[in-house]
Order: structure tokens, then sequence, then C-alpha cells
């Protein structure tokens, strides 16, 4: 290979390195450096295009430099912190842009022309750099912004040389002073196989804004670090991007699991109608047709409001000679017709007035068909295509541009009154969606939410939560780095309160801007019935509050706040008293991880009233790592979750799901102990934000009060540090056991003499090795609303007395219809469960649980005396000398030999005394003569019971003697004795005793 072809391949290969270093800088939020790689690599792509002559891959690489370009003036806008440079950069970065698509036309003339403009723009600026008082950061991009400006000049030169048909000249390069020679078989990879090309940075994963991201003080600490609400102590989501590069649209593909495909193709059917994801090709749609377009869906029902004024549905060619989609900047212009919705046409101002303010499309780029700059175009057939954040995705909505009007051809629906269709359009698109004109409406984040994928959060002025200061610090610090769109919205108040205020109750505010100045807190508010404005503090009507210092800093004109277009500044203590809400979507881009999934609940799943059994709830695993930067080691990472649930149609919202977190990575059962505990709303989404420790792991449950039907959720967890999230495991082993107490079985709880007469199981697990541990989870519904509670003994046996060193674990109080018992690396072995309601003769059906992770058996053991004979004894203590031979006796004679079992209790007695039972042998010497005694003397609520016990002889006849003792003299009380025998005995009482 020649020399010169290996200058070329490290010429390849430099721009690689280069363009993979920007792209990565500009994905992770580095703006700065992204700029300065996007700088280095056009310079090394133009030194590649001047040697290259005229070879098959120049018009690629022109291409491709015009990407960079325009990606690298965007930045120089974003960049840019003196207000005074901002018109100038933004014409200059706007000529360019149409001076490149020129070039890439083949309009020469046309793109010289703009050319030189654009470069006259950055000229200006760079003049008024230089008597300017810089930092470093200012140096650097003035530095930057010199560079772009003799690249773009350089660029302007090469057209023109191609132009002329004048031979580029040569320069050399750092690898070999000749003039370099290309040929297809030469080159390592032709130049489309450029590995880090902007398409990576598509309309969908764009990252704008980007700040380094830090979660507590320090340097270029961004918004981030204020967003989250009460922080104390995945999927990738649609961003806020520019459609500056032509090659750059295609949307990411979510993998997903089979189950969450099934999620996903039920809830594409809305309202009657089917919504498809969004895939990669339906940039390709095709809109042209010779007729006009017709929606094969067919047209939207109205409300009853507009079906009486409906005169006719028009074309847009037939209600302005020369319409526009969204090609007027900012939301002046935008009318919600009093019949439509308040809370999407506020969303709709906000959104857009976010474009004019930032220069960033996070709407307007979301109905098609677009420009090759992505800007929407006119489409003459009608057909237009809109992509909505519907159900946990991206969904394409296909409309046409017929629109409801009145006598007279004024619009019925929202309307520009600068010959704009594009809020028309949008606004039918998410009525599709919804279900019609007839929409009762939502709330503005929910509708910002589909026309953006920006997070929603509400926020309740008058709840006890609210935290007026820290919420004005988040507000101020996500609008000043676009990173929040902020609406506000009133309650119900009289119709003379809100006339003397200038509101409109229960309306919906969209916010222009967020303002502190002169000591005041203000916000800039549009009613999207552009009418109708605020007249308290710094209203229009408020002359004494308007400085002149406050209203050149607001650039706020008295005059022409004269005329009410629906405009007004009002102070954020006005809005705290007299708005009822804060709504707000925060860019998900200011994250640096997500992930996500699409999971259903079944009525089936669960009891309808899951309130105390969590056992069937939707659960997952969240683990959090460390931030990515060294310096942010040992911060807390912000986590924001996010959970949605699906519309499948518009109707009344009685739903109240909730989302919980929990410390740890194990399954959930019941409602304690909580990390974080959400309140059960009404409402489309929920979010939970908490600062998480770093490399910890939570469990997320999904909750719903009163299930009525099956419902579908995507649950999105956004992080800035990497995290997982799959769903929380559930033990290898699991056995059900349904039952009953009854009569006989309902014995209530620990204090009461009945206990053991609740249902004993036994639990026997692993094959006897002591080496073996084992983990799981035991729990116990009740059909009944009864208090119940499970006990875990080691016996392995009947139990037949309460005692604490014998419990490995318990559920803890007695909860009502639900417990259940976590058992935590215990030995193998056998143990004895034990089931009971609070009080006797709780009569109900009953399901214990037991899921573990190694193998085990279960079953029921026996209750005490079972299959033998019962004789129920009656006697009483009276004071006297304490002592079996003072004691109440009881004469037992059998004929043959039998097993007998003894239990003595005092259920009368207050306080409970300490007792004994024994059992003696008649005639044999005192020595010799006990056969079985309870043991040591104890005041056990359940009483005192012997051991199994043989006793009599083959072919004659054996007395026994049993005693009931006390430890004490002075006990006066009753007692009663249970005498379980195999066979039939005589019982005959002695000393003090009846029966």
């Amino acid at each position: 290979m020649s020399g010169s072809s290996i200058g070329q391949d490290e010429l390849y290969s430099k721009i690689t390195e280069q363009v993979g270093r920007a792209v990565t800088a500009d994905t992770q939020s580095r703006p700065e450096e992204a700029l300065s790689g996007y700088n280095d690599a056009l310079k090394s792509i133009q030194q590649l295009i001047l040697v290259g002559g005229d070879c098959q891959r120049r018009p690629v690489l022109i291409e491709k430099f015009c990407e960079y370009a325009n990606r690298a003036g965007q930045l120089l806008c974003q960049l840019a912190t003196n207000p005074e440079y901002i018109d100038d950069l933004e014409r200059a970065h706007a000529t360019l842009y149409k001076a490149r698509e020129a070039r890439l036309q083949g309009d020469t003339d046309t793109s010289l022309s703009l050319f030189i403009s654009g470069i006259g723009s950055y000229q200006k600026v760079l003049r008024l750099t230089k008597g300017a008082k810089a930092d470093a950061g200012s140096t650097r991009w003035s530095r930057e912004l010199r560079r772009f400006a003799n690249l773009s000049l350089k660029e302007a030169e090469d057209i023109k040389y191609a132009a002329t048909e004048i031979q580029l000249p040569d320069l050399p390069d750092a690898a070999s002073s000749g003039r370099l020679v290309t040929t297809q078989q030469e080159a390592p990879f032709a130049v489309s196989e450029i590995s880090y090309s902007l398409s990576q940075l598509t309309v969908d994963q764009q990252p704008l804004g980007g700040r380094a991201l830090k979660n507590k003080g320090g340097n270029s600490a961004s918004s981030l670090s204020t967003m989250a609400a009460s922080v104390g102590s995945g999927a990738s989501s649609e961003p806020s991007g520019n459609l500056g590069i032509p090659n750059a649209r295609s949307s990411p593909v979510e993998r997903l699991a089979p189950d969450e495909t099934d999620v996903v193709r039920h809830t594409s059917h809305i309202n009657g109608l089917t919504f498809l994801p969004w895939l990669t090709n339906d940039i390709d749609e095709n809109f042209a047709f010779v007729e006009h377009y017709t929606d094969k869906d067919g047209l939207p029902s109205l409300s009853s409001k507009q079906q009486r004024k409906l005169w006719r549905w028009r074309r847009a060619s037939q209600l302005y000679n020369a319409p526009q989609v969204f090609g007027q900047i900012g939301c002046e212009h935008i009318v919600q017709e009093t019949v439509t919705d308040c809370s999407f046409v506020a969303a709709l101002c906000v959104s857009v007035e976010y474009e004019r303010r930032f220069r960033r499309q996070v709407i307007s780029r979301h109905l098609y068909p677009l420009s090759s700059s992505g800007v929407p175009l006119f489409n003459p057939s009608g057909k237009y295509m809109a992509k909505l954040f519907v159900n946990g995705l991206w969904r394409r909505v296909v409309i046409d541009d017929q629109l409801p009007t009145a006598e007279g051809g004024r619009l019925l629906c929202t309307y520009s009154t600068a010959n704009d269709i594009g809020p028309s359009l949008m606004e039918k698109a998410f009525l599709k969606v919804m279900g019609g004109y007839e929409f009762p409406g939502s709330n503005s984040s929910t509708d910002l939410h589909v026309l953006t994928g920006w997070i929603p959060e509400h926020v309740f002025i008058q709840d006890d939560s609210f935290n007026a200061e820290r919420m004005w610090q988040r507000m101020c610090s996500g609008a000043r780095h676009g990173d929040v769109m902020v609406t506000i919205a009133t309650g119900e108040m009289s119709t003379s309160a809100a006339s003397a205020l200038g509101l409109v109750p229960a309306h919906a505010y969209a916010v222009l801007d967020i303002r502190e100045a002169c000591g005041h807190r203000l916000l800039k508010v549009k009613n999207p019935w552009s009418s109708l404005r605020w007249t308290g503090c710094f209203s229009h009507a408020d002359h004494a509050s308007w400085t002149p210092e406050l209203m050149q800093h607001l650039c706020y004109d008295p005059v022409a706040e004269s005329e009410d277009c629906g405009l007004f500044w009002i102070d954020y203590d006005s809005v705290c008293q007299r708005f009822d809400a804060i709504h707000l979507n925060w860019n998900p881009q200011v994250f640096a991880h997500a992930t996500a999934t699409h999971l259903e609940w079944p009525l089936a799943s669960g009891p309808r009233q899951a309130l105390y059994d969590f056992s069937a709830n939707p659960q997952y695993t969240l683990t959090v790592g460390s931030l990515d930067t060294a310096a942010d080691a040992d911060s807390r990472p912000l986590v924001w979750i996010l959970l949605s649930k699906h519309l499948l149609k518009t109707e009344e919202n009685t739903d109240f799901i909730a989302l919980h977190v929990y410390n740890g990575s194990r399954r959930i059962y019941e409602p304690r102990s909580a990390m974080r505990i959400g309140e059960y709303v009404n409402t489309p989404h929920v979010l939970m934000q908490f600062s998480a420790e770093p490399g910890s792991s939570y469990t997320l449950v999904v909750a719903q009060r009163n299930k009525t039907k099956t419902l579908y959720f995507t649950l999105r967890v956004f992080c800035d540090a990497p995290l997982q999230m799959a769903a929380a495991p559930t033990p290898a082993f699991k056995e059900i056991i349904q039952n009953q107490w009854g009569s006989s079985s309902a014995g209530g709880n620990t204090a009461s003499s009945r206990y053991l007469d609740n249902p004993q199981y036994r639990l026997k697990v692993g094959n006897g090795s002591s080496s073996v541990r084992f983990s799981g989870m035991l729990t116990l519904e009740a059909a009944q609303k009864y208090p119940v509670n499970l006990r875990i003994f080691r016996t392995g046996f009947l139990v037949t007395r309460v005692l604490e060193v014998n419990t490995v674990a318990n559920s803890g109080k007695y909860r009502t219809q639900f417990c259940s018992c976590s058992l935590d690396d215990i030995e193998a072995g056998s143990y004895t469960v034990v089931v009971s309601t609070f009080e006797p003769f709780m009569f109900s059906r009953f399901k214990l649980s037991v899921e573990l992770d190694t193998e085990f058996t279960l079953t029921p053991i026996p209750r005490e005396g079972a299959g033998m004979r019962l004789r129920e004894l009656h006697g009483s203590w009276a004071p006297g000398t304490p002592g079996s031979a003072d004691s109440p006796r009881f004469l037992v004679r059998t004929d043959r030999p039998t097993k007998i079992l003894v239990r003595l209790q005092t259920p009368m007695a207050d306080p409970l005394p300490l007792a004994n039972v024994s059992v003696f042998a008649s005639g044999r010497a005192a020595s010799d003569s006990l056969c079985a005694t309870s043991g040591s003397y104890t005041n056990s609520p359940q009483g005192v019971a012997t051991q199994l016990t043989s006793i009599g002889a083959a072919g004659r006849s054996s007395d026994y003697v049993v005693v009931a003792s006390t430890w004490d003299s002075d006990v006066t009380a009753p007692f009663v004795l249970y005498l379980y025998s195999e066979h039939s005995v005589e019982i005959t009482p002695l000393h003090q005793a009846s029966q």
C-alpha cells in the first residue's frame, strides 16, 4: 500500500476517533467537550474533502460535514451565556442550516448567498466578544466560535471552487507530504461506515441542555439537584432534541419480553380504534395522494356544544389561503375555542413557547410530514400523522385535515390567529386517541406527557405537605435550564370571586416564564382563551408594582399590556393563594439512565381489595449503582419512578392506584415497614421520588384499591446512576393448604386456653443435614375479615405449650384477613406452623401458603388427643397446704393396657396460678409411683399437660391417681382436667374433686 493511502487511512481513523469523542460527549450531556470534538472532526473531514478530489466518497463526506456542522452550530447557541449574542447566533445558525440544505440540493447560488449572510452574523458576534469581560468558560466558547466561523468560511470557499470547476488545492497531511489518492479498494471502510454517526443521536435520543449532573452542591450542578420534591436528608424516553439533523429521525425500538409484547398489543386498542407503536420506518409513510385523503376511522365525535354549533367539516386549504403547520413562533396566536379542553390547550401553549425560548422542538417534530430540516409541512392532500406517547410507548396517529367549523367558517376547535393549522391538527390527533372532542379533560401534565413524553408531576398547593420555597427553587432551576414545563390550575370558586380576580374556576393556565427580578418572584402566564386575565398583584391594572427597573428587567411594555390577549404576570405568593395545583413535566434526558417495563395485573390475581395482601401484586426489584463520576462516588443518586396506567376507554377513572417502595430485594407480602408509602389516587400517573444509597436494592410494589377489572401499566425508572430492574423473585418451591377454623379448631390467640386447638402443620425442610439452610415466606389469608396470625415453632410436633424460646418466627401483631411471616437463613429441620384468629370461635376458611427456596413437605399435625376418648373433669382448689397430698385427685382404673394424656387448665383463674398435673400408680412405693408429670410448675394460658403415657396391665385391674396441684397454698380457683385415653377407663373423684 502506498504512503499516500496510508495517510488517508490514518485520516479516516482520526475522523472516526474525533466524531466518536464528540458524539459520546454529546450523549453524556457534556456539550463543551462535544462542541470541541465536532470542530476537530469538521476540520479533518474538510481536509479529506479537499484532498479527495471528486472521488465517489465526496458527496457522502459533504453530507456528514453538514450534519456535524449543524449540530456544532446548535451547541454554540445552547452554550452562549450572554443574551446579547443569542439573536445573532440563532440567526447565523438558521441561515447556515438553510445554506447547507441548498448545498446538498445542488443550489449553489442560494447556498453561497446564505453562507455570506450567516458568516456575517458570526463575525458580528466575534466583534462583540472582543471587548466583553469573560471568564474561562466564555473564553473557551469564544475560541470554539472562532474555529467554527473559520470552518464555515472554508466551507463556503469549497462551494465556490466546486461551482467554478477550479481544481481544489492540496493540503499537507500529517502522515504524508504528497497528494492523497483514494481508491475504493484501498480504503479501510466506506465513508458511510464511519462508526460514530449522528444517526446515533436520533430525534428520540438526542441530548440537549447538556450539563454535568450532580446531586448536591458543587460546580456544574444542574437543575436535577433541585428536582426531587421531598428528597430530604429503559427504555429511552422522548427528549427535547432539535430537528436540525437531516438524517437523525429514527426512533429507538424497545426490546420487549413476550409478556410485555402482549401488554403492548392489547393496549394498542383504545376507544374502539387501534394505535400501533411507532416504528423506525414510520417516517417513510406515504403522504402524497392525487385526491384529498380521508381518515378511514371517520370523523371524531363532537361534544354536544360543538354539535349544536357545527356548520360543516372543512379542509385546511378551504380555511386558509396559505396555511402553515407550526410555522409561527410562540403561543400568542393559539386560542382555545370555548367548547374545547383547557388542559390540552395549556399543554400545547407551554410546549410551543418552550420551542420558541429554547429553540428545541418538543412537539412540532411530532407532526408529519416533515421537511428535511425537521419542520412540519403543509400537505395539500390533507394526510397527517402525529407521534404521541400513549400507554407507555410512542404511537402513530393518522388523521386528515378536516376540522369542525361554525357558520361563517369559524373553527370549533383550538385554532391559530396566524393561519397555522398545527395546533388544530395536533389537537385532533390527541382527541382521536381520547375518544373525540367530547373528551372531558384531564390535567395539563398528563396531556403534556402524551405530547412530549416528559415526566408528569402533580403538586397540590393546598396539601399540608406543600413546600412553597422548595417548589419555587425547583421551578426556577428547571425553567432556567430548560428542564421543565409548567402549567397551573385553579380550583372551584364562586363566579363573583373569579370575576373579581380575573380568573376562571377549574381552569388550566400555561406558564410561559418564571423569573426572580428586583426582589419579586413572578410568573408569566397565558389563559388558553387568549382573553380574561389576572387583575391582582403585578397585573396590567397594578401600576404601583411595576417600577421602571422591573419593567426594564422583564421587558414589560404597559402600552402593549393594555390589550387583553390572555397574557399576564402574577406573583408566586398569589399563585399559592389563588390556584389549586402546579403541574410540571420534567425532561427525562436530565437523567443519565432509565429503564422501563410494561405489565398486566389480571383481575383474578390476588384479592379484590389488596389492602392487606400484597403477595399477588406486581413487584419489581430495583438495584441502583453509584454515580458515574469519581467526584460523585459518595453522593446519593436521585431515583424517579413513574407508574402509568394504560388507557383503554375514556371514562370516569375509578381505579385508585399507588406505588410503594421497600428496602431490600425480596418480595413483599403485606403493607408494612415501607420506605416510601404511596398515596392512592385516581390519576393516570403516580410519581415517586427518593435518594438512593449507592449499590442498594429496593422492591417496587404496584398497588390498587377495590379491583374491578384487569389493569395494564408501564413502570419507568429514571436515575442519574446505573440501575437494573427485574421482576421481584419468588421462591422455587411453593405449597398451598386450604382449611378452616371451626367450632373445635378456632382457638384464638396465645393468651387463650384454646390456642392449641388451632390448626397445626409440620414443616419439614431438607434431609436432616444441619449444613442446609433455607429462606422463604409463609402467608395466611382468611376468607372473613378477622385478625389472623402465623407462628412457627422449632418442634416439628404438636405444640402443647407456647414458649417464646421455642418460637422461630411469627407474623407479629394480628392483622386483618392477611398476614405474612418471613424465614431468613434458617437451619433445615422440622418445624411446627400454627395458624390462629385473634378470638376463639371466629369461624372462617383460610389459605396457608408456604414458599421456600429449598424443597420441603407440609403436613397437618393431628390435634391433641386425636382418636382418643375424652373425659372432661372439673374441680377447684381451696386454701390449704400446697403439694400433691392435699390437692384435688382423681382415681383412674383400667382393666387392660392403654395410653393416657392429661391436660390441666385454669381458664377462670386471675391471675393464672403456677400449676402441675401428675399421674401416680396406686399401691406402689412413693419413689416408684410417679408415672407421668407436666414438669415444672408454670402458669401458661394453655395449662400444663403430661406426655402420652402407657398405663395398665393385661389380665388385671390397675389403679392410678391424677393429682392437680398448685405451687402456692392460698390459691382459690376452679380448674378443668382433660383426660384422653385409648380405651375406656373408670374415673372417680377423690379428695376435694368433683366430676
